[in-house]
């Protein structure tokens, strides 16, 4: 009876360590917009690459090369679809961003004004004043680079109420559907 204590006491540490350790997880990127490319990685815990690559535009779409000979092809009718789905970017707390965008005269005033815009969203998430670091480097010519770094962090725990947030929207749609038929 002892041992059957100790095992149901492991599992219940074991699955309370699963649900409520933090995963972090570290997207950087960088776009120029004279080589119309935009190279991305995805890092879990700073040190494992989960995905990376570039993305380039085609004539129907945008084609994600993650590797010399795959490519991932997203049609732009596509995308609509996939952003109605879950989105597990939801239940993500953002932990850091670092901005860095270097641009020409041309550029100048639509940039500062984006940059102030990103800085106002990262607030409105929850981010704090030390965590944010945005940088502005004017260069001569029609150069438009920018490169941005965000650290977030998630939990199984927060990816479950996410998960059962969205099942329960649905279902109160399908009921509210089903309820209005039958009144018909």
């Amino acid at each position: 009876m002892g041992r059957l204590i100790l095992y149901a006491l492991l599992w219940i540490l074991i699955a309370a360590f699963l649900l409520f350790t933090p995963i972090i997880v570290q997207a950087d990127a960088h776009y120029d917009m004279n080589r119309r490319k935009l190279g991305f990685a995805l890092f879990l815990y700073n040190t494992f690459k989960i995905i990376g690559g570039y993305a380039a535009t085609y004539r129907g779409g945008i084609a994600l090369h993650i590797s010399p000979q795959k490519a991932i092809l997203i049609p732009y009718a596509d995308m609509d679809n996939e952003r109605k789905r879950f989105s597990f970017v939801r239940g993500f707390r953002l932990v850091a961003f670092t901005l860095t965008t270097e641009t020409g005269a041309e550029y100048l005033l639509p940039v500062s004004f984006a940059q102030t815009v990103l800085r106002i969203v990262f607030f409105l998430l929850g981010g704090k004043e030390e965590k944010i670091e945005n940088n502005l480097w004017l260069t001569d010519g029609d150069v438009l680079r920018v490169s941005f770094r965000i650290v977030a962090y998630f939990n199984l725990f927060m990816m479950l109420c996410a998960l059962f947030k969205f099942l329960k929207e649905k279902i109160i749609i399908l009921w509210q559907k089903t309820k209005k038929k039958s009144t018909n």
